[in-house]
């Protein structure tokens, strides 16, 4: 009984501060672990190394918060990771970021965007090209190929200016980041965990007379109330803008008595890993519509027969071949993609329906893996309806079968 109790336990949620009885996110071995996920990565992309904008692959890498949402826009902190040893922060900020144990070497560069260099972005742009060019030959990589996440076209120049080739980094850091280490997926139980708490907080505040971005308002709190860290949309719609889903983030629309009420959380959780959950409730005490009902219905249908088939081993062509048909009256407002990765945000692999995908190709070859977390979708709205019903489920796969870890409540008036 001890031992069942205890493993219990640690497939449920930590607590977020120290305790002396048991063990909770290990922050070093966080870190350690990505980074060696990472560099294995590069080693099978037979790159010398990666040269990371994106501050969430940045965070991945070396642990180190980067204002995401300033970073998305600006180079400042960037890190070259080599495919072995220790990779380096460059700093463009002038600002020495907080790390642990300052397990960290950073090297500052010169300021080389635009809005700050003006006319002289380009010798800007040049000089911390050579900066660079000096590492990795200090790395002894110098003559191998560098995966970049992303780059504008005198970032790019500049760096091949120097002599350095430059390949894809999305490749392998996508890889890395697939499989969840044990730190993670204790992360992401929290992130959920707030999610819930946050959707049940919506739910109990809807209202006729309350509006969209009221209702957003309490999702956001509620995040960084609970540590989390950032929203990355605002996916919160009423009534009519619910359908086609991603036509509209939430306004000052106004929710009225009967509109139907859809939100996608979308939100960066305690460092930075994501919740992406998705609810649908009735504003008002009545009953839901024939439309409403039928909608919901086959959402909530097709979102629990789907999720059995995430099992360890199946491809991802095999999943979507196996999942219900959908009627020809709800097809044209589909979800973008049937399913997807997530972990500090959504990440690959993306599973689409066999009859149309965004790409064009298809689903990819490729299989679930132990510890994959996959958010799975159900969007069901009549081509010529008036709203649309929106839910999904954060999923971890195990050996045993997939683990749903997300518990926010449904609207049981659509349900037996």
């Amino acid at each position: 009984m001890a031992t069942n109790g205890k493993r219990i336990q640690e497939s449920d949620l930590i607590g977020t501060n120290a305790v002396d009885f048991e063990e909770r996110v290990d922050v070093r071995r966080l870190r350690r672990e990505r980074l060696q996920r990472l560099q294995e990565q590069i080693g099978k992309a037979g790159l010398g190394g990666l040269l990371l904008f994106d501050p969430v692959n940045v965070r991945y890498a070396l642990g180190v918060r980067c204002n995401e949402i300033f970073a998305l826009r600006n180079k400042t902190y960037h890190a070259l990771v080599p495919r072995e040893g220790e990779p380096v922060l460059f700093n463009g900020t002038g600002l020495e970021p907080t790390v642990l144990d300052g397990a960290l070497e950073m090297r500052e560069v010169p300021v080389f965007d635009y809005w700050q260099a003006g006319v002289y972005t380009r010798e800007a742009t040049a000089r911390w090209a050579a900066i660079v060019k000096s590492t990795v030959k200090e790395m002894g990589i110098g003559s191998e190929p560098i995966g970049l996440d992303r780059g504008d076209p005198v970032t790019i120049k500049a760096l091949e200016t120097e002599g350095l080739t430059i390949d894809d980094a999305l490749e392998p850091v996508a890889l890395a980041r697939v499989i969840k280490t044990q730190d993670e997926v204790a992360l992401i139980r929290q992130a959920c965990a707030i999610a819930d708490v946050a959707l049940a907080r919506v739910k109990k505040a809807i209202k006729p007379g309350v509006t969209e971005i009221e209702l957003f308002a309490i999702m956001a709190d509620t995040n960084l109330r609970h540590g989390g860290e950032r929203m990355d949309c605002m996916l919160l719609a009423a009534g009519g803008n619910t359908l086609q889903w991603l036509k509209r983030t939430a306004t000052d629309r106004i929710v009225r008595p009967g509109d139907l009420v859809a939100m996608d959380t979308d939100m960066a959780g305690p460092m930075g890993y994501f919740a992406d959950i998705s609810r649908t409730y009735l504003c008002g005490d009545g009953k839901p519509n024939p439309e409403q009902l039928e909608s919901y219905k086959r959402a909530y249908e097709f979102l629990y027969a789907s999720i059995p088939l995430f099992t360890v081993g199946t491809s991802f062509q095999e999943i979507a071949e196996k999942v219900p048909e959908i009627p020809d009256e709800y097809r044209a407002n589909r979800y973008s993609v049937l399913a997807h990765g997530v972990g500090m945000s959504d990440e690959w692999p993306a599973l689409y329906f066999t009859d149309t995908s965004t790409t064009g190709f298809g689903n990819v070859p490729g299989v679930l893996e132990e510890n994959m977390i996959m958010c799975m979708e159900a969007s069901f709205g009549k081509e010529n309806g008036r709203e649309q019903v929106k839910l999904e489920e954060q999923l971890l796969i195990t050996a045993n079968g997939p683990e749903i870890i997300s518990q926010a409540p449904f609207d049981w008036r659509f349900l037996d």
